[in-house]
């Protein structure tokens, strides 16, 4: 059956957003010829090297990834190596580019994780409200205050599933030079 035009057009800008995601996990192809200093000498003499990306770590808990050297992205197991043995041009570290494709691709694959743990996150309130609400469905409302507490609740509970509904935004300066 043939694809009506709407449906090509979705499934072309499906395609252009996977490709872009996939460019995300990338460093620039474009090289900074005009730059004599090593990113890791601009990121330590930011605040030496202990800024709010530093700082965002800590509050959560984990070691900020060190960029206090100028060497080339690699991965921390060595399987992403090891994926690309065959094809080693493929691989995302197949540039080199040193500690500023380690930083570019540390932002790409940052957001990835982000964008992944907010949707593991969605899923476990969804489970949870749902299970609240069979919960109340399944109660014994025959007493009116307890119906009454249960009815307000059900209100607040479907609220809260219709605000997991909405997706949200967040603006990063542009880190790519480019337009892939």
């Amino acid at each position: 059956m043939a694809l009506s035009n709407a449906e090509r057009q979705r499934l072309h800008y499906q395609r252009q957003k996977e490709k872009k995601k996939g460019s995300l996990k990338q460093p620039d192809n474009v090289g900074l010829a005009i730059a004599a200093d090593p990113f890791c000498e601009w990121f330590q003499g930011q605040a030496g090297g202990f800024s709010d990306f530093a700082l965002c770590f800590d509050m959560a808990g984990m070691k900020a990834p060190d960029i206090d050297d100028d060497s080339d992205p690699k991965s921390l197991s060595g399987e992403i190596e090891r994926s690309f043995a065959d094809e080693p041009e493929r691989s995302p570290y197949a540039r080199g580019g040193g500690s500023l494709a380690r930083a570019e691709i540390m932002v790409g694959c940052l957001i990835d994780a982000a964008s992944e743990l907010a949707r593991i996150i969605n899923a476990y309130k969804r489970n949870q409200i749902a299970s609240r609400l069979r919960e109340i469905e399944n109660a014994d409302l025959s007493d009116p205050s307890i119906k009454k507490d249960a009815l307000a609740e059900v209100v607040q509970l479907q609220k809260m599933h219709e605000h997991l509904d909405k997706q949200v935004r967040w603006s990063f300066p542009q880190w790519k030079l480019a337009g892939e």
